[in-house]
């Protein structure tokens, strides 16, 4: 799985099949692709010196080829199954004992087969993946302690996926020279997402659809060749049927420890377990329609070879439309706490109810463009020297039809270039650099879409102290500012700057060893600031109410890019690889990672006013990772951290081909638990340094004063007290014997999964960080316990 890549986020790789998006314009993270196993026939991947042909992203570029048949028919049938009871129970090891395991069960089929049409001319390959999945959910002792002891006859259940996923594929040679290619594949799955808070299953969701390729690849002589291609995509979110006999009666019961007066305020100190049903539920439709060319044209005898490519990437509609549906009647959270906090058989009372209005609205019509030109040169001057240039230029429009507005108008001009130079003439020791501009990839799951999303919603937050005092403030809809202040003029797509440098050393007995340095520095990430507060011209000093563009108004977001922050990544990375000899061969990796930030406080972060020294962090930089994350970084509304910004990793895989046909293959994997976030301290009181805890609007009403939080980072600056979660290490065997009859072939396999039954928590619960919530230093998402699945493969 493709995650999270040297400071990238999982929606900013890149993955194609055959030059097509895989992925949904929603959302192009990983986990919403499928296909069966034997559609992908070659791979290509690039992490570091991505080229000017690649498409724009900040994150890795994966391009997968299928098989196009040929002149035999061939086919294969692949059944995968796991029983749940053959799981084992891993919640006995690692730093926090107890709870429930994250036990699976797999039911999974693969179907291929392809072959000629006509003879010598047409050719079709085509599969199908049919998988019935479960997924147990990871709770801790203390996830399991608060369900069963609020909830009355709590049982266990699991998470499920279900998904039908065919392939077809067409090839044809029209003669010697053009070639025509076309495909169609269907990833469309249902699955739950219930997590450890959570008492009954509620949350449901869909993902994937369809993908439709045509190509013609034309070889015009032996210098130029190319390749024209049109794809339609309308992978997509939930529908009606996702939540077709789910109750949504409602509303979400959050019940927390305690609750606390912060900046005017009920705030709860980390909720314990969540109830009932989803506050809100999303129909998510998505479409996106490319065009690609691309032309190769190889020149000899001007200061050697060049391979010329050029061409075009024409993305002129893609589409993200959202209807949100709040819940019973738009009373959707009811937040609860302990009536009194050290015993909870003393029952709960409210001290936050949250309604909102209409309950039937549409909150994202995004529809954007992006058409790129590039232009490359891969020039060899001689044997030993390559060098790579190239320009690659996005054209992007990103308009939101419910406002009538361009959010972005802008052009990610994105020069790239790399070197390699072979320091023997035998070629086994070569030396590279590369430098590269990459533009975060124009996706529908990013910030600058869901901004603004409530924008024509009312919400009214009532809030109960612990006297019974009810307090309430109205967030009126911000569509009644205008548009053109929403969005900064200069809006532009986030990008980063990447320096790499390489050394490969080819030894004998095809082995091969490398080491590699790389350098990110992420610039203008999306981000959100106030334009409508009075914020003092430096620390120490009172907040000035509101009313800059609104009178009757509190915090006014304007969407932008954060020009006042840099993330930087480093890391070095040491790679061993032995090709197929004498058996066995085998890859190794280790990767180093560190990150900073570099630059000051979003300018109207209350931390920019209360604890100004504080802003350094070397450790979790969540708030950075997604983006609109850093406009109050003392909010106390904590956060998951840990999936990212990991130090290192250690992998090791290999396989060898023992006597009578068996088959022996395994990995190793170490990989490096996750920083808890910046500390989080509660102070006894609000500081009146800054003002009274609400300010009062023009037409009487209150907002809460964001300078009056009670919240402070513990030490003196955001990297002091981060530890570490626990590392992860597992390892993975198969052990199979294919038999053979004729041109058929038959191999049952044996997967052993996670042989140690390690049990390490990957993540950290949201509220970790915040040393006054009981969830304080809580992990969760425990590494899979050991299990046994059957593998029964019959190709012809």
């Amino acid at each position: 799985r493709s995650y999270y890549f040297k400071g990238a986020v999982i929606f900013s790789h890149i993955f194609t099949l055959e030059g097509a998006p895989a992925g949904s314009f929603l959302d192009s993270s990983a986990h919403s692709i499928g296909f069966g196993g034997d559609t992908i026939q070659d791979t290509e991947l690039k992490l570091s010196g991505v080229d000017a042909a690649s498409p724009t992203g900040t994150g890795v570029v994966m391009n997968i080829m299928a098989p196009r048949g040929g002149s035999q028919f061939k086919g294969s049938v692949i059944y995968d199954y796991q029983n749940v009871k053959w799981n084992s129970d891993n919640t006995k090891s690692g730093a926090a004992p107890g709870g429930l395991p994250t036990a699976q069960s797999v039911k999974q089929a693969d179907l291929s087969l392809g072959g000629p049409i006509i003879r010598d001319r047409v050719w079709f390959f085509t599969s199908f993946r049919a998988a019935r999945l479960t997924n147990g959910i990871s709770r801790s002792a203390f996830n399991v302690a608060n369900v069963n002891a609020l909830v009355p006859n709590f049982r266990p259940f699991d998470n499920f996926l279900n998904s039908n996923q065919p392939f077809g594929k067409v090839t044809a040679q029209l003669n010697q020279q053009h070639e025509v290619v076309g495909f169609y594949q269907n990833d469309r799955s249902k699955y739950s997402s219930n997590r450890e808070l959570d008492n009954i299953p509620y949350l449901f969701n869909s993902t994937g659809g369809g993908l439709m390729h045509a190509r013609i690849n034309s070889v015009w002589s032996n210098q130029l060749t190319t390749s024209f291609a049109a794809n339609y995509n309308n992978k997509r979110g939930n529908d009606a049927d996702t939540y077709k006999g789910v109750d949504l009666s409602g509303p979400q019961i959050q019940i927390h420890q305690d609750s606390f007066l912060n900046a005017g305020r009920q705030d709860g100190n980390g909720a314990l377990v969540r109830l009932n049903s989803p506050d809100q539920i999303s129909l998510s439709d998505a479409n996106l329609t490319l065009f690609r060319g691309d032309l190769t044209y190889y020149l000899t005898g001007f200061g050697g070879g060049h391979e010329f490519r050029a061409g075009i990437w024409a993305a002129p509609r893609m589409v993200r439309e959202t209807t949100t549906q709040y819940i019973n009647e738009g009373f959707v959270l009811q937040e609860d706490r302990f009536i009194d906090p050290s015993n909870p058989a003393a029952g709960t009372t409210p001290f936050h109810l949250r309604t909102r209005t209409p309950t039937v609205v549409p909150t994202i019509r995004e529809y954007d463009r992006d058409i790129a030109f590039y232009v490359q040169d891969s020039w060899t001057p001689n044997e030993r020297l390559t060098v790579n240039a190239g320009l690659r230029t996005d054209f992007i429009k990103r308009h939101d039809k419910l406002l009538n507005v361009d959010r972005m108008r802008s052009a990610a001009v994105q020069p790239r270039a790399g070197i390699s130079f072979l320091l023997t003439r035998d070629a086994r020791n070569v030396v590279r650099a590369s430098y590269g501009r990459l533009a975060e990839q124009v996706n529908g799951r990013d910030y600058i879409v869901t901004f603004g999303s409530l924008g024509a919603v009312e919400t009214t937050d009532v809030y109960i102290d612990k006297a019974g005092n009810r307090s309430t403030i109205v967030t009126p809809p911000t569509r009644s500012v205008d548009p053109a202040l929403l969005f900064d003029k200069n809006l532009h797509q986030p990008w980063l700057d990447e320096f790499s440098v390489g050394y490969n050393r080819q030894l004998r007995g095809q082995i091969s060893v490398g080491v590699a340095a790389t350098q990110r520095r992420y610039h203008d990430n999306f981000a959100e600031v106030d334009i409508n507060g009075f914020y003092p011209d430096g620390p120490g000093q009172p907040f000035g109410g509101f009313g800059r563009v609104d009178p009757n108004q509190g915090l006014i977001l304007q969407e932008t890019n954060a020009t006042w922050t840099q993330v930087i990544v480093n890391a070095v990375e040491a790679t061993f690889a032995k090709n197929m000899s004498n058996n066995w061969q085998m890859i190794a990796s280790f990767t180093r990672q560190w990150q900073h930030l570099e630059g000051t406080w979003n300018p109207t972060d209350p931390a920019r006013f209360v604890q100004p020294d504080a802003y350094p962090n070397n450790g979790d930089l969540s708030q950075q990772l997604f983006g609109n994350g850093d406009d109050n970084t003392l909010n106390g509304g904590g956060r998951e951290s840990g999936a990212a910004y990991r130090p290192f990793s250690l992998r090791i895989g290999g396989q060898w081909t023992a006597p009578w046909g068996i088959s022996v293959g395994g990995s190793y994997v170490i990989q490096a638990g996750g920083y808890v976030g910046p500390l989080l301290i509660q102070l006894p009181a609000a500081d009146p340094m800054f003002g009274p805890t609400t300010v009062r609007l023009a037409d009487g009403r209150t907002q809460p004063n964001p300078l009056a939080t009670r919240l402070r980072f513990q030490g003196p600056t955001r990297s002091d007290g981060q530890i570490r979660n626990e590392d992860a290490k597992y390892l993975q065997l198969k052990i199979g014997r294919v038999v053979k009859f004729g041109t058929r072939q038959f191999e049952p396999a044996v997967n052993i999964f996670n042989a140690f039954n390690t049990g390490a928590n990957t993540q950290w619960n949201v509220g970790a960080n915040q040393t006054y919530s009981p969830n304080y230093l809580a992990r969760f998402n425990r590494h899979p316990p050991r299990s046994i699945q059957l593998s029964l493969s019959y190709k012809f």
